[in-house]
């Protein structure tokens, strides 16, 4: 009986038509994100993360012409100790990242969407500088994937709640 009620719910769902609101690499957004151009973001997280929003918004590699441009503005990694051993050495950091932007139409300066995205997380730190190197790296670069990411939702969104993809 519980599994009839479900079954009843998704029907009824599906039939209202709803979608998504972050649903990324739809038809309906695509073309608009698409048609942005990310503009170069300093130093090699930035790169990281230009990288990772262009197959974020144009995951099908659409060839339109740009008629929107992203600015991002990646800050400094702030770094947090977390965990004071007895001997005053950390025994955990934390990373913070964040990073700021702007989505413009080309040729205007009013920004159409202008916001900011965060990410933390840690990592231990232990006696093997190698192993906590490699912590601390991999940590920063999937916190730039996170803050892409949030970016990516973000702008789909915008064009979603702006009705320009349907």
């Amino acid at each position: 009986m519980k599994h009839l009620w479900l079954l009843f719910a998704l029907l009824c769902v599906s039939a209202c038509g709803f979608t998504p609101l972050y649903r990324m690499g739809s038809q309906e957004t695509t073309r608009e994100t698409a048609s942005i151009e990310i503009m170069p973001i300093p130093n090699e997280d930035g790169y990281h993360m230009m990288l990772d929003l262009e197959a974020k918004l144009n995951p099908e590699h659409l060839s339109i012409p740009k008629t929107y441009e992203l600015h991002v503005i990646l800050n400094s990694p702030i770094y947090t100790d977390q965990s004071i051993q007895g001997d005053n050495f950390a025994s955990l950091e934390k990373i913070t990242l964040t990073a700021s932007y702007q989505l413009l139409q080309k040729g205007k300066k009013e920004p159409l969407l202008n916001s900011g995205v965060q990410a933390a997380g840690s990592y231990n730190i232990i006696k093997e500088p190698y192993a906590t190197t490699v912590a601390k790296e991999n940590l920063q670069h999937n916190l730039v994937k996170v803050l892409s990411n949030d970016i990516a939702l973000h702008v789909t969104a915008f064009f979603k709640a702006q009705g320009k993809n349907e």
